[in-house]
């Protein structure tokens, strides 16, 4: 369970009373946040660019096809699961700044080598290589900034963070959905992988900046083939995980909700194949991606307002009610026939998504020690992208069988939510009173 301590007493009564810091709080009182919130930003708009880019480069080079972009998808993903438990352990070894920089360094060169793969005698499979290793680079960047996000900023500032870390994506989706749409279809999609290039770039530029405060330095080790490794770290976080009935359940919420991972193909094929604005294909992506990011920006608004104490039992009833929502929605989604409709559905779907994303989150910053941050933070990644990844083989593969009927697959992608629901709502009620008896002992604590 979370670890008493005066500052967590503090940060309980806060939560308990309501006072809970603003946006603009948080960004003028922890300055090194906002550094490395504005080069999160930056990436993030870059990143969507590269989305629609690399669809539009695919469809030059081999047409309209469900597995060639479900297996673009899927390499955007799958690597964060292989490279995850490496790149959890050198978060939690080595300076978790530079880590995020040369992260930013080499997505720069592997991004404008994306512009020359129609030139090659394969492009197909170096643009494949060339998103997959993107994607390795990415995966040490992402548990760096989580792991260090508590470093940056109070316990009691660390849920609206969050939020604003998941509103900052929702704008930089929407921005980058509709403005990668336009450009993309305007000036091509080299122009797109050019403007995602130059964010990487501005992005190394700004964490370069940052003042990551020192941390604990663990206990020597003997320098055998297994501390090398990295081998005998990644043992002693499973140990810990393994050990921790709270931070487990926690861990698979991302990986529940990635049963629905499927969805940005139903969303780029409903994009192009029925929503296509004025018959092109790209704007029609674009509206279903920023109806998507929309709610996602929107999600964690409206849990804040639920979640008036941010405690655990409180975020424990939002997330699994956050799952059920996405079902809801996902099956008026598969009803409906008109494009305005169609993405507003889309928008109140993903209130559920994000809430689950950013609350599992708090929930694992606040769980877990520093020294086993990196590693926790990288499992949870991890676990749900491969769950995301599977999600989208099968139903790729099922979208592109013979009379494949779109919509009647989107309704079992949102039955499958059901699942991760029912599991939730039975692991967590195990250490739900466990949680509140901790947080209670806690606030009677001297701060």
């Amino acid at each position: 369970m979370p670890p008493k301590s005066s500052g967590a007493a503090a940060s309980a009564r806060e939560r308990a009373s309501g006072l809970r810091p603003s946006y603009r709080e948080v960004l003028r009182e922890c300055p090194d946040f906002r550094l490395l919130f504005s080069a999160r930003v930056t990436s993030l708009l870059g990143d969507w660019f590269s989305v629609l880019a690399t669809i539009a480069l695919l469809r030059e080079v081999v047409g309209s096809s469900a597995g060639a972009i479900s297996g673009m998808l899927i390499l955007r993903l799958l690597p964060i699961f292989l490279a995850g438990p490496l790149a959890g352990v050198v978060a939690d070894r080595f300076s978790r700044k530079w880590i995020m920089v040369l992260s930013d360094a080499v997505r720069v060169v592997l991004v404008l080598g994306l512009i020359a793969t129609p030139l090659t005698p394969w492009p197909i499979g170096l643009t494949y290589l060339l998103i997959a290793l993107q994607v390795v680079a990415g995966t040490f960047f992402e548990p760096a900034r989580s792991a260090a996000l508590p470093q940056l900023v109070p316990d009691r500032y660390l849920a609206t963070a969050n939020a604003l870390g998941a509103v900052a994506w929702s704008v930089m989706f929407t921005l980058g959905a509709a403005l990668g749409g336009i450009v993309t279809d305007l000036l091509g999609w080299r122009a797109a992988l050019g403007v995602d290039a130059l964010t990487y770039v501005l992005s190394a530029a700004l964490v370069w900046r940052i003042r990551l405060p020192r941390r604990k330095v663990r206990g020597t080790r003997a320098a055998d083939w297994m501390t090398v490794t990295g081998i005998r770290d990644f043992r002693d976080g499973i140990r810990f995980i393994a050990g921790r009935l709270d931070v487990a359940t926690v861990l698979f919420v991302k990986a529940g909700w990635g049963l629905a991972g499927a969805v940005t193909l139903f969303l780029t094929l409903f994009g192009e194949r029925e929503y296509a604005l004025a018959g092109r294909p790209d704007l029609g992506v674009a509206l279903l991606y920023v109806a998507r990011a929309v709610g996602t920006g929107i999600g964690p608004v409206l849990g804040r307002r639920i979640v008036h104490d941010e405690s655990f039992g409180a975020m424990r009833r939002l997330l699994g009610a956050a799952m059920l929502w996405s079902c809801l929605w996902y099956l008026v989604f598969s009803t409906v026939h008109v494009w305005w409709l169609a993405a507003t559905v889309v928008v109140l779907a993903h209130f559920g998504g994000s809430i689950l994303w950013v609350y599992s989150t708090v929930m694992l910053q606040r769980m877990v020690p520093d020294e086993f941050r990196g590693r926790v933070m990288s499992a949870d990644l991890g676990l749900a992208t491969l769950a995301i990844s599977a999600s989208l083989w099968v139903y790729g593969r099922l979208a592109e069988s013979p009379g494949a009927d779109l919509r009647l697959l989107v309704r079992v992608l949102a039955f499958s939510l059901l699942v991760p629901a029912a599991l939730w709502w039975i692991a967590a009620g195990r250490w739900a009173v466990g949680s509140r008896r901790d947080e209670e002992s806690s606030s009677d604590d001297p701060a």
